[in-house]
C-alpha cells in the first residue's frame, strides 16, 4: 500500500513538473551589438529593402558613432522605414524591446543612375542629329529633367529646336522628330488594312505629339501622331 502510494505522489509530482516547464525555463539569453556591428545590419537590411537586381543605384548609410558603445538586445532586433518616406533620403530604424526597450535612427541616401545620351558638341537649332553627336553617359536621376533619350536610334535623322552644348543631356523637348515642311511617311491602319503614304508636316513634332500633315496624293489634312523619325500615324 506504501508503495502504491509512493507511485501516486511520484506520478502526481512529474505531471506537475512537466505542466510547469516553461515557468522553469532558462531565461533567453542576451546578444550585444557594436555600433559598427549595427550599422553593418541596418546596411544589410536596407539594401535589401530599397535596391533590386536591375536597379542602377548606390546606398549610403550614416554609420552609428562608436562613441556609442554596445547595446544589449534579447529578442531578434527590427528595422524598419518611416511611413511614406523618400527613398533618395530618409532613415532606417533599429528597435529592440527587451531586457531594456532602445531604438536609434541611422540616415540612408540612395542614389540612382541612368545611362542616357548626351550631345558631344555645340550645335545651333535646326542641326540634323547624326550618330557621331552623340554618346551614352552615367548621370544622377535627379538631375535629369524632362524626357530623356537612352535609344540614339530614336532621335538620329531629328533636329534640335534650341541651342544644344557639350555634355548637355538631350530631352525629347528639344527636339522635332517630324519638323515643319518635312516630307514624312503617313502610316494607316483600320481593321487589319495597312497603307503608307507620304504627306508634307505642317507643324512641328516630337515622339507623341499630334500633328497636321497634308496628304500629297489628296491634298487633304489630317490629324497624326509621331511615331518615330519623319514618321506619323493616322489617329482614329
Amino acid at each position: 500500500m506504501k508503495k502504491y502510494e509512493n507511485f501516486i505522489l511520484y506520478l502526481i509530482l512529474t505531471v506537475y513538473l512537466w505542466l510547469s516547464y516553461p515557468l522553469f525555463a532558462a531565461p533567453q539569453t542576451s546578444q550585444w551589438y557594436s555600433a559598427e556591428q549595427l550599422t553593418e545590419l541596418a546596411r544589410e537590411w536596407v539594401t535589401a529593402e530599397l535596391l533590386t537586381v536591375n536597379n542602377d543605384a548606390e546606398l549610403s548609410i550614416t554609420a552609428l558613432d562608436n562613441r556609442l558603445g554596445s547595446k544589449e538586445c534579447a529578442v531578434p532586433l527590427n528595422f524598419s522605414l518611416p511611413a511614406g518616406y523618400n527613398p533618395r533620403q530618409t532613415t532606417v530604424q533599429i528597435n529592440c524591446v527587451a531586457p531594456t526597450p532602445w531604438q536609434l535612427f541611422l540616415p540612408v541616401r540612395l542614389t540612382e543612375w541612368l545611362e542616357l545620351l548626351v550631345i558631344k558638341q555645340n550645335i545651333t537649332p535646326g542641326t540634323v542629329i547624326t550618330a557621331d553627336m552623340l554618346e551614352m553617359q552615367r548621370r544622377e536621376r535627379r538631375l535629369v529633367r524632362g524626357t530623356f533619350v537612352q535609344e540614339p536610334a530614336t532621335i538620329i535623322g531629328s533636329r534640335n529646336k534650341r541651342s544644344l552644348s557639350v555634355g548637355q543631356i538631350i530631352s525629347l523637348q528639344d527636339l522635332c522628330l517630324v519638323c515643319r515642311g518635312d516630307i514624312v511617311t503617313i502610316q494607316i491602319s483600320n481593321k487589319g488594312l495597312s497603307v503608307i503614304a507620304s504627306g508634307v508636316a505642317q507643324q512641328d513634332g516630337s515622339l507623341g505629339d499630334a500633328v497636321t500633315v497634308r496628304n500629297q496624293q489628296s491634298g487633304r489634312n489630317i490629324q497624326t501622331e509621331v511615331v518615330g523619325v519623319n514618321q506619323v500615324r493616322v489617329k482614329f
